[in-house]
């Protein structure tokens, strides 16, 4: 690769595994446009590049300058196939969305006819969207060096694109709203006049057609996603109410993880998913992502899953003098560890250690599965195994007893004294800085029991964040005619 090109890439921040594709790749210049505020960038390159890859550019490139409005980057392809550029297609329908409205049905239309690039539709409907954005869809090859007009073709008239609408349109509540439209257009694809022999290893849909990207690499919202991932988690709701079912994965490639969930109508499949996503198993998945309003977190939905065999290389010690870990953490380190002890003993035996020190943050509740574990295993060993050695020990925290922790200390018994025990909501987590106090709670407490409440409201003057909303519970209605901070705490 040309080092102009690298820094280029470095700049914009891909992932180097996907240096690979710009091997013999060069950066031919950079067009700046100050009055348009936009660059254009030429990249030569021997082969076509991956659709994900193009994403990942696409969606990095402002990192390059945050203050420039427009990036365009036209590639230079010296190995020419137009074959090749029907991969690109559901990308390119998933960023028409607001024009298409339903974009699956889209996803398969493009095609090669005489080297040129042709879009076969079902119906006059689907016709007439898809010339509305026609041009937006050349302008789009174009960047790939496609500048040759795209044919429609009518094959077959259908109604089904039709009868879509209306089921969505008659759909009562908006989650069911959102879940019809995912379901119809399921069947949708598979009543499609294109649709391609069922994949015998399918358990879900139809197929998958397309390369897979890592689970890492989904960064926001995308209608044609492929990954291949495994289950390690999976919540089957049955709806006797509704007229569908329920199914919420788990899923992970070890690059990242992702939750994901299937609306399904046929209980028979409902039933074989039941048996067939078991934690462990790998799949080939299509499908796409969606920002889910209540975790607020993005989310997967599945269209078609296929099962595959594939196995995570296992990680092996093959050295001759084995190491011992003398630094280990376990779950039992609270938000400082992940790992269950035992499963950490197993590994370490596994890889051929004699020994491992087990030592948590601030605590030893591991000492008694260790201790467990270690003596059954040494108790079966082999005559002239050497015994597995665990090593007992903790990460304590040194405090400075410098520092006047508590303040005119004496020994008085405080259960039998009268205390105040008080706290205060504020305008944001900076309470020494420029943040004011909203609330005032208190309690009044005499030989264990409370004998007196306190709790005001206060006005700080100024709009609350949307954050400290949410967190408190307060708004700023609530303050609107309150007291000031001066006046409240006199008070108090």
């Amino acid at each position: 690769m040309e080092e102009k090109l690298r820094l280029l890439l470095d700049k914009i921040g891909i992932d180097k595994e996907n240096y690979k594709y710009f091997e013999n790749g060069k950066l031919r210049k950079i067009i700046v446009t100050p009055k348009k505020s936009s660059w254009t960038i030429f990249i030569e390159n021997d082969d076509y590049i991956p659709v994900d890859v193009v994403k990942e550019l696409d969606y990095k490139i402002s990192n390059l300058d945050k203050s420039v409005s427009k990036y365009n980057v036209i590639y230079e392809i010296k190995n020419k196939d137009v074959s090749y550029l029907v991969n690109y297609f559901p990308h390119i329908i998933s960023l028409l969305k607001e024009d298409l409205v339903i974009t699956q049905i889209y996803e398969d239309a493009l095609g090669v006819e005489n080297n040129k690039l042709v879009i076969s539709l079902s119906n006059m409907v689907e016709k007439k969207k898809i010339e509305k954005v026609l041009d937006k869809i050349k302008k789009f090859y174009l960047r790939f060096g496609y500048d040759d007009d795209i044919d429609i073709k009518l094959e077959k008239n259908s109604s089904v694109f039709e009868e879509i609408q209306k089921e969505i349109e008659n759909t009562i509540s908006s989650e069911e709203k959102v879940i019809s439209k995912e379901v119809v257009t399921e069947e949708k694809k598979t009543n499609n006049f294109r649709r391609k022999p069922k994949d015998p290893n399918c358990i879900f849909g139809r197929g998958v057609s397309g390369s897979p990207i890592t689970i890492k690499s989904l960064v926001g919202e995308d209608d044609n996603v492929v990954i291949e991932a495994c289950v390690f988690g999976a919540e089957y709701r049955e709806l006797p109410d509704k007229d569908f079912n329920i199914v919420n994965l788990k899923l992970t490639d070890y690059t990242d993880s992702i939750a994901a969930t299937m609306f399904v109508r046929d209980d028979e499949v409902f039933s074989q998913l039941k048996k067939e996503l078991v934690n462990g198993k790998w799949f080939l998945m299509s499908g796409y992502t969606k920002n889910n309003n209540y975790t607020r977190e993005l989310g997967f939905n599945p269209r078609n899953i296929v099962k595959i065999d594939k196995k995570i290389e296992e990680v092996m010690d093959n050295s001759t003098l084995k190491r011992v870990e003398l630094h280990t953490h376990t779950k039992m380190s609270q938000m400082d560890g992940l790992c269950d002890e035992v499963d950490l003993l197993k590994q370490a035996i596994k890889w051929g250690h004699k020994a491992i020190a087990i030592t948590d943050h601030n605590g030893v509740q591991a000492f008694p599965h260790v201790f467990n574990f270690v003596t059954s295993h040494n108790k079966n060993l082999s005559e002239g195994d050497e015994p597995f050695k665990a090593i007992y020990g903790a990460e304590l925290t040194l405090i400075d007893d410098s520092v006047d922790i508590v303040l005119r200390a004496n020994n008085k018994n405080m259960l039998s004294q009268t205390y105040v025990v008080f706290d205060f909501e504020t305008t944001g987590f900076n309470a020494g800085g420029a943040d004011s106090i909203i609330e005032i709670g208190a309690v009044k407490i005499k030989d264990g029991m409370i004998i007196e409440k306190y709790d005001e409201l206060i006005n700080p003057g100024r709009k609350l964040p949307s954050k400290i909303v949410d967190l408190t519970g307060i708004t700023d209605a609530m303050l609107e005619d309150k007291d000031n901070e001066e006046a409240a705490v006199k008070r108090f």
